[in-house]
């Protein structure tokens, strides 16, 4: 199994993360807050994203990364390969972005004389107060509803790079700096313009718990947002994650591409 694909992943990942750290927290409050679990945590599932993506396309095309320009691989494979990768990085992103969220949203001043005590220390603090309180299955709160957005979100996300990177690059050439910036930009836009209500959904049973449980369940989460708030509410935001999403993807895909190319 080829590992420079999980390598590449791993450091784009971290590239990405920089960019696009400050425009994540802003969803939830603080503004820098939690960036240090963060450059880890998502280089991991990153890492994990574009190498099981990158192999379950080797397995499916018995074509590698290099090779896939020559004999570019149907969009049914691309979509099947993203959605594998998607699948798999969820179940690893879970206990990981359930302690970004929560760190995220603590309001509590942690260095201010006189204020009080934050509820969670850091990462490490916040995972072992979730298993004592919730029980293990708490680090996976909201987790059907991460797969549901990454499993297909991911395959669209892969598709739309790849056409996009196809329509502008001569057949058989590597396409441009320029090219891959564009197109991981707009794959990045497409992806969350979907994954985005569940996003919503897997935010608040990520929440859930903290203060006692308000909700029985992912699709009891949904019927009381809607509920409550209107179909708005599944598309908050939106226009903040797809302003994040184009240089967080751009960069991603810039750097990934050019890591391969400089190992090979």
């Amino acid at each position: 199994m080829p590992v420079e694909e999980f390598v590449a992943g791993w450091i784009s990942g971290a590239v990405g993360l920089v960019l696009g750290h400050p425009f994540d927290t802003i969803k939830v409050l603080g503004f820098f807050k939690g960036m240090s679990f963060p450059i880890a945590s998502v280089a991991l599932v990153n890492s994990v994203l574009f190498g099981v993506y990158s192999n379950t396309l080797l397995a499916l095309t018995a074509t590698s990364h290099q090779e896939r320009r020559a004999q570019p691989p149907s969009y049914t494979n691309i979509f099947i390969a993203g959605c594998t990768g998607g699948l798999l990085e969820a179940y690893c992103l879970a206990p990981f972005d359930l302690i970004k969220v929560r760190l995220q949203n603590q309001t509590e001043p942690r260095m201010q004389i006189g204020g009080s005590e934050p509820r969670y220390r850091g990462p490490v603090h916040c995972a072992v107060s979730i298993l004592r309180e919730e029980g293990p299955q708490g680090l996976f709160r909201g987790s059907w509803a991460l797969v549901l957005r990454d499993t297909p979100t991911l395959g669209m996300y892969f598709v739309t790079y790849e056409g996009l990177c196809r329509q502008y690059t001569p057949e058989g050439q590597n396409p441009s700096s320029a090219t891959v910036l564009v197109a991981g930009g707009f794959a990045g836009i497409a992806s969350w313009i979907t994954a985005t209500p569940f996003d919503v959904i897997k935010s608040r049973m990520q929440m859930d718990g903290l203060k006692g449980r308000k909700y029985r369940g992912m699709l009891d989460c949904m019927a009381s947002s809607f509920r409550q708030e209107g179909i708005g509410v599944f598309f908050k935001g939106m226009t903040l994650n797809s302003a994040r999403a184009f240089p967080v993807n751009a960069a991603t895909f810039l750097s990934y591409e050019y890591l391969l190319r400089l190992w090979r």
